[in-house]
């Protein structure tokens, strides 16, 4: 039991708390004469914190005790600072979830924790795991003809005929929509719905004379008849309103046929919403946006990307100002790729932590029906992200939802809509009537006008031009694709550019005065020539405040499906005051997969806990990306100023040499043969990038600096690529730069062989100078050096961390010493000494006496910095791309 000093601070803290909107009650007894020192309720969440004064470890303790002993949902260590009146003088704590960072916060501050502790009761994968099999197990009820009655009635898409790359599942999507409006209803059984004075399913609100309340989700699956019993529940609960939620579930259920297979489906359905509402505590997590994910196929070819609830809270964290939840009256935020609403839950969740209006009944409403606007290609999203904005508040009642869907394809006349791109245009974008959208609410058809937003927030559709479109029939691709070329025709960014037209879209979009763009985006467009024009556009108009980077090998992205790497970025619109101000590169060790490691990593970079790396505009201006390529901020400052600052003296690769042809000719030119078999051209090939172990034809591991060709090349049959076949053999080269390489295990970073070859994995560089062998020993020397290690990483522009990929146009930008004769001798030399040893990895620098031996002899013959190139080849070694492992904080 605590003190009567600790229970003035355990009352002091519930009164705090409950100041903040929060249902706070201190000295709470439990059976067993236990007490719990503050207990919150949040939505059907217990989250108790745990004081003691002066010691952690004590609170610690107490907050594990009592999540086993069953007390508590959820646990927050409390540790409070010894002052003689906490009531009057109580506004700071240090305070840690079980299972987290300690950290000091202010009472608003510990609120938001209170509150995302809250919305992670129970494990979401799990949760997300069974939900699925759930819907899986009642997918298997529906027969081809079923599928159909349920497809016609709820606006499922479904593949184009002979179209197999088409969006799948159109069963599973079934049962999501109808499990969807389970998991709604078990959350509306917590509270006490208001019988309605108005029946809001007639035209004229009528008043209501139903019973009420409904039904509850478990006493309709237990009913013989369980479709009738959740069509009465969902059709009376309609009454109230609710359509984006309840509407296309009572159509598909009514749609489909009276029989034992019917109500195995929707029982099976309502069970898996009904487990999963309880798994939730409250339903905050973005389960239906994890799950929709995984059951849409369609992926590679929309570029649609599920965006954490993590990197969704951190996004709105760093974009939402406390000014901006000032102003719910006027606000707006838009996304125009909304998905399932990950992002726009997350603003709403911001606003409702700064504003305690935005969390009560009437500011709840007002978000939904004013505040958040969402459009989405894809119906079943939309549906979900109704789904998922009335779950974060399941009392809210509202009118109106700003859930679009615009048509994404062609019209009656055969002409390509472009779905929210057509705000970018002088013409309005249409929105196709279908029961869960245009307006998602209403269902009632509307013509689209592009409005100013004060924050434009998103995870942009972002994919290779050659995938995409793949899911529409072939007709409706050739009239989309040439809709778009007529909309961005003069644009920096067109069809080819998918991500690039959305991000000139969100210029469009936001204010022009004082509005935010806030989005996730590939790192790979950070200096890539392609986003080049695009980010010259967005730097005229805005200044790029803060860039997020993930450097934790564990989660190098903030999109759960997918694997490459992604930046997260605040644009505020240009004036007079920011157009001076550097922008904020912060690259996390440490990248939070939680929501309340979010909000910790959130509030810390705001008040500047995380240091960042400040870059200025002009080196933006100049294409100068670097700081989102190295954890190490000592590596970011030197390279910059090694090569984008010149003070090496180096040239691009390309001015001293021909670099190419890339692996991807090759293949189509060649055939690889066995290294004993060649035709009766006599060609040889490098195929291979095996740095670790023999290749699959036997040929060993690239360690050396020289090695030996491993496959003949034997001409493609096809008359029309030998003349390609020939004209590559004349670009062969003996010096060859891996087009791909794994940070973490790769020894060589370039080979020299006696004879020329070309590459597949391999790209060949040709001096332009006749006699090039000396050349070619001294470049392999300086790139296998840890100065050209670092050139050809600061060149690149890596989808992945720890795998970066050289295409020819990076290749030719790696900064290469100018050699002059006496300093191509003495560094060819050394090639000899030493081209036989086998290279280290990165990570074993204290052991690679190689390596030493190059940097130093690059350094004497260069005239550079030996300590200075010393301390960057171990910092090299220690990056979490190189290490495998995340790094220390």
């Amino acid at each position: 039991m605590a003190s009567g000093y600790e229970q003035k601070f355990n009352i002091a803290l519930a009164r705090l708390l409950r100041e903040q909107g929060l249902q706070a009650e201190a000295e709470v007894k439990q059976p067993g004469g236990r007490r719990l020192d503050v207990l919150v309720a949040v939505n059907g969440s217990r989250v108790v914190l745990e004081g003691e004064i002066g010691n952690r470890r004590g609170a610690l303790g107490d907050a594990y005790a009592r999540l086993e002993q069953g007390l508590a949902d959820a646990a927050i260590a409390v540790c409070y600072p010894d002052m003689p009146d906490p009531e009057r003088d109580l506004r700071e704590v240090e305070a840690a979830p079980v299972g987290g960072e300690w950290r000091r916060t202010d009472m608003a501050g510990l609120a938001s924790l209170v509150r995302e502790v809250a919305g992670e009761v129970g494990n979401i994968d799990e949760t997300a795991r069974k939900f699925r099999a759930g819907l899986e197990a009642a997918a298997d009820r529906l027969t081809a003809g079923m599928t159909a009655d349920a497809v016609r009635v709820s606006n499922i898409p479904v593949p184009p005929l002979g179209n197999h790359k088409a969006s799948g599942h159109p069963r599973l999507r079934v049962a999501l929509l109808v499990a969807s409006a389970a998991l709604f209803h078990a959350n509306l059984d917590r509270i006490q719905l208001r019988r309605p004075k108005t029946d809001a399913r007639s035209e004229k609100r009528q008043s209501f004379t139903g019973e009420w309340p409904p039904a509850r989700l478990q006493d309709c699956i237990k009913e013989d008849n369980c479709v009738a019993a959740l069509i009465a529940a969902w059709d009376t609960v309609l009454a109230l309103d609710y359509k984006p939620v309840f509407k296309s579930a009572v159509d598909v259920l009514n749609a489909l046929p009276p029989g034992p297979e019917t109500h195995r489906f929707a029982r099976l359905c309502a069970g898996a919403g009904l487990r999963a509402a309880g798994s939730l505590g409250g339903g905050r997590h973005d389960l239906l946006g994890r799950v929709f994910h995984w059951i849409l196929d369609t992926a590679a070819n929309t570029g649609a990307f599920y965006t954490s609830d993590a990197a969704a809270t951190l996004l709105a964290g760093l974009a939402i100002r406390q000014s901006d939840a000032d102003r719910l009256d006027t606000l707006t935020v838009v996304d125009p790729a909304c998905g399932t609403g990950t992002l726009l839950m997350a603003v709403a969740k911001r606003l409702g932590h700064l504003n305690p209006e935005a969390r009560g009944e009437v500011g709840g409403r007002h978000l939904i029906e004013n505040v958040l606007n969402g459009y989405d290609v894809e119906a079943a999203a939309i549906q979900m992200a109704a789904v998922a904005l009335g779950l974060l508040n399941p009392i809210v009642t509202f009118e109106r939802m700003r859930i679009h869907q615009p048509i994404y394809g062609t019209d009656d006349m055969g002409t390509g809509i472009a779905g929210s791109l057509e705000f970018y245009g002088e013409r309005a974008a249409v929105s196709l009537y279908t029961p869960v959208s245009q307006q998602v609410d209403t269902g009632q058809e509307q013509v689209l006008h592009a409005e100013s937003h004060d924050l434009v927030i998103m995870n942009p559709p972002f994919t290779r031009d050659s995938l995409r479109h793949d899911h529409l029939g072939t007709e409706q691709e050739k009239a989309v694709k040439a809709r778009e070329v007529e909309l961005f025709k003069g644009a920096p960014a067109g069809p080819r550019h998918s991500g690039g037209m959305f991000l000139l879209l969100a210029d469009k979009l936001c204010d022009k005065e004082d509005g935010t763009v806030a989005l996730v985006y590939p790192t790979a467009s950070c200096g890539a020539p392609s986003a080049r024009p695009v980010w010259e556009r967005l730097l005229e108009n805005f200044h790029l405040e803060t860039v997020i980077t993930s450097h934790d090998p564990r989660r190098i992205y903030f999109s759960e499906n997918t694997s490459i790497s992604e930046c997260l970025f605040v644009l505020r619109r240009l004036n007079k005051e920011n157009r001076n101000y550097p922008t904020n590169f912060v690259n996390l060790p440490n990248n939070p997969d939680k929501a309340s490691g979010a909000v910790a990593v959130a509030d810390e970079i705001r008040s500047s806990g995380i240091r960042g790396v400040p870059w200025g505009r002009e080196r933006l201006e100049g294409n100068d990306w670097t700081p989102v390529k190295f954890l190490a901020p000592y590596l970011i400052q030197t390279t910059a100023e090694w090569f984008a600052d010149g003070q090496l003296g180096c040239v691009a690769l390309g001015d001293l040499a021909e670099v190419g042809p890339d692996g991807r000719g090759t293949q189509n030119a060649y055939k690889r043969g066995d290294i004993a078999e060649a035709d009766e051209h006599g060609r040889w090939g490098l195929w291979f990038n095996n740095q670790e172990r023999p290749a699959t034809n036997g040929a060993p591991p690239k360690q050396t600096m020289r090695v030996r060709p491993d496959c003949s090349l034997l001409r493609n049959p096809n008359p029309k690529l030998a003349d390609l076949a020939d004209r590559y053999w004349e670009q062969r080269g003996r010096l060859l730069l891996p087009a791909r390489f794994r940070t973490g295990i790769a020894r060589t970073f370039a080979v020299r062989l006696v004879e020329p070859v070309l590459g597949s994995s391999w790209v060949p560089a040709r001096h332009r100078s006749s006699d090039s062998d000396l050349w070619e020993m001294a470049m392999c020397a300086y790139l296998n050096s840890t100065t050209g290690i670092l050139a050809q990483i600061w060149a690149s522009t890596p989808k992945v961390f720890g795998r970066p990929a050289m295409p020819l146009s990076d290749m030719r930008n790696i900064p290469a010493p100018g050699f002059d004769e006496a300093q191509v001798s003495a560094l060819a030399d050394h090639f000899q000494r030493f081209a036989d040893r086998p290279l280290l990895r990165l990570r074993d620098q204290e052991d690679d006496l190689v390596r030493a031996s190059l940097d130093e002899m690059v350094c004497v013959t260069m005239g550079w910095d030996r300590e200075e190139v010393e301390k960057a080849r171990f910092a090299l070694a220690a990056e979490p791309s190189v290490t495998g492992r995340p790094a220390r904080n």
